[in-house]
């Protein structure tokens, strides 16, 4: 059997390490690292703040607005605002990345519901012989010699109620349909060239969407792009007319809100296309007024800042305030004058958190109940320092776990579910969480699992039982694989979907049903979690485990056996005790419960009252119970 890489996650730094590393270059670095990450009124802020320990740093002071003005300050007096002296932490200085660093807090006092801080970090020597700004150099944004300003809000925002009970639907526009007067995709062809895909063509499949139980659609970059994947606008207001128009889009949204759907669309705040005209002003003339949004540097490859070192994708100056109120109000335009829902956020590692702490605000403004939802691909630490800025991350830890579990073996059950119950303990309670198997910028999960399709309807089930905002990357659903998997090659994830005779029609079914379990069953999408102890004779007794998510009227477990050979389990009721004892007859005798495995038409005989069975290899149970049953 081969061999197969899961590029996306291979090791490296995560961004927010690699800004803390910049102290080596700074001198003094905050990478917008606060306690508590997000504030709620009333509660006092500290500025966790590193200088250089081989620097003369004697001081180091923040200064702070809370009424929407700039901050301004240096060598500890505020000339705009308020000054925060910062206090250095008694003890020797540490290690850190070959730096050797001192460490300061700062605290910021506590502010009302609805403040904005903006707040800006100096250190100086000893008779402000030398002084250092925070943060001058950034390795994902431009540079600001000036030092950065940082940001945050006070409220307490959560994010919107409508995506507790989300399904979120990934559908790549140019890969996915055709309206039937148009020609239809093809389905051999180079995967970076275009294949035909229109919002129309999304239109005339909601029916099928509508049936497999979806009730959100995340659709990829629709704007204007010179490139078949759209990340790299060229507008920031316009439809690109492989894909249709303005109108079109207005259509498909309102379509699928009659049908109870929500629209996300792809947003790209980073970079531009080198066609955006603001780009083509500022290349053929330094004085364009457009020229500050770009950072230009014959010390770069194409004279500027990319994104990746890709030529047709230069970095914007979020920094800069104009590019910045340009970004908010497209954004805008989206959200009120063609209807989206919201908008899922690539890149977020690359602006700076208090680009998105402006841009949450900007959208919020515009509609309360919009979903921001960002692509934060560090570890936990970066995730949870978006809390507050963002309303939710995709999950990339859990998905590698899953991935690694389910698709590449390389895991346990039991350590995919343990470590699913300290990664739900580290989310900060403010920050929603998209959790997902694959996507556009990943191998296919199918192509992991060697296009064992029990391993995928295994996956989905995992996927739709634990909390969370569950995506589903299109295609999933009926097996979608990809030809072949060379290392970062992310086309080969965008294969075209499959349509008819083509879709494996017992995967879909199986997908299908699922989905509608979630959609039916509160506990599923509302409930909390536990683990619940098994009793079990297996093989592989790591590969077999459950978990158990509850309201005060319902619950359900979901029995999981990820071993290659049957496996007999027992649940003993005591264990589910966490549940509470009024009202659960089911729990108690055994009666009441309904038990399927992964199949619409697959009653499961659980045994009562003793709550045992045998799980088929690489299959799960779902029971079912409901007080007073």
């Amino acid at each position: 059997m081969m061999s197969v890489i899961d590029y996306f996650f291979s090791p490296h730094a995560t961004p927010q390490q690699r800004r803390l590393r910049c102290v080596a270059r700074n001198g003094v670095q905050h990478a917008s690292e606060i306690s508590p990450r997000d504030p709620a009124p009333g509660q006092p802020i500290t500025l966790h703040i590193i200088t250089d320990a081989a620097l003369p740093i004697a001081h180091v002071a923040a200064y702070y607005t809370s009424d929407g003005a700039g901050p301004a300050g240096a060598c500890g007096v505020a000339t705009a605002g308020a000054v925060a002296l910062a206090e250095r932490e008694p003890g020797e200085p540490s290690l850190e990345d070959e730096t050797r660093i001192y460490r300061w807090r700062a605290i910021i006092p506590a502010q009302p519901d609805g403040v904005l801080v903006r707040y800006r970090i100096d250190a100086w020597s000893d008779g402000a012989a030398q002084r250092w700004q925070a943060d001058a150099l950034d390795p994902s944004a431009a540079p600001t010699p000036a030092g950065r300003e940082f940001a945050y809000h006070v409220d307490q925002r959560q994010p919107p109620a409508w995506t507790r009970d989300a399904i979120i639907y990934h559908i790549f526009v140019d890969r996915f349909a055709a309206a039937s007067d148009q020609p239809p995709l093809p389905t051999r062809r180079e995967l970076t060239e275009f294949f035909g895909g229109s919002i129309r063509g999304i239109t005339e499949k909601l029916d099928y969407l509508a049936d497999l139980g979806v009730n959100c659609l995340w659709l990829s970059p629709v704007m204007e792009s010179p490139t078949y994947h759209g990340y790299n606008p060229s507008s920031y207001h316009s439809v690109s007319p492989r894909y249709g128009t303005n109108d079109d889009l207005r259509a498909l949204i309102a379509a699928a809100h009659a049908r109870g759907m929500r629209v996300l669309l792809d947003f790209v705040a980073n970079h531009t296309s080198n066609e955006h005209p603001a780009f083509i002003a500022a290349r053929n003339d330094e004085s364009a007024p457009t020229r500050q949004w770009y950072d230009f540097d014959l010390g770069y490859r194409s004279g500027y800042r990319t994104f990746y070192d890709v030529a047709d994708m230069p970095v914007l100056q979020t920094s800069a305030e104009p590019v910045r109120r340009y970004l908010i109000d497209a954004a805008r335009h989206w959200l009120t004058d063609l209807g989206a829902d919201g908008l899922r956020l690539d890149n977020v590692s690359g602006p700076t958190h208090a680009f998105w702490t402006f841009f949450q605000e900007g959208v919020k403004a515009a509609n309360a109940e919009a979903l921001t939802l960002g692509e934060i691909s560090g570890d936990m630490d970066d995730i949870a320092s978006y809390a507050g800025r963002l309303d939710a991350c995709m999950d990339f830890p859990l998905a590698r776990m899953i991935r690694q579990t389910f698709a590449l073996r390389e895991a346990t059950l039991d350590a995919l579910l343990t470590m699913l119950t300290a990664h739900e303990a580290a989310f900060p309670a403010s920050l929603g969480r998209a959790r997902l198997l694959d996507n556009h910028d990943m191998h296919r999960f199918m192509w992991l699992a060697h296009n064992d399709t029990r391993r995928l309807t295994l996956a989905l089930a995992f996927l739709l039982a634990i909390p969370g905002t569950p995506i589903i990357y299109y295609g999933a659903e009926v097996g979608l694989s990809q030809r072949d998997g060379p290392h970062g090659k992310d086309a080969y994830a965008r294969e075209p979907m499959l349509w008819g005779a083509d879709q494996q029609a017992d995967v879909l079914a199986r997908a299908r049903w699922l989905i509608h379990r979630r959609i039916e069953l509160e506990s599923l999408r509302r409930g909390r979690l536990e683990r619940v102890p098994l009793a079990s004779e297996a093989d592989e007794p790591a590969q077999v485990g459950a978990l158990a998510r509850w309201t005060d009227a319902e619950a359900t477990v979901v029995i999981f056996n990820n071993g290659e050979q049957p496996a007999r389990f027992a649940l003993e009721r005591e264990r589910l005790a966490f549940m509470g004892e009024e009202g659960w007859a089911g729990v108690q005798s055994g009666q009441g419960a309904s038990a399927w495995l992964l199949s619409p038409d697959d009653l499961s005989a659980l045994e009562t009252p003793s709550w045992a069975g045998t799980l088929p290899p690489l299959s799960a149970m779902l029971i079912v119970l409901r007080a007073g049953a």
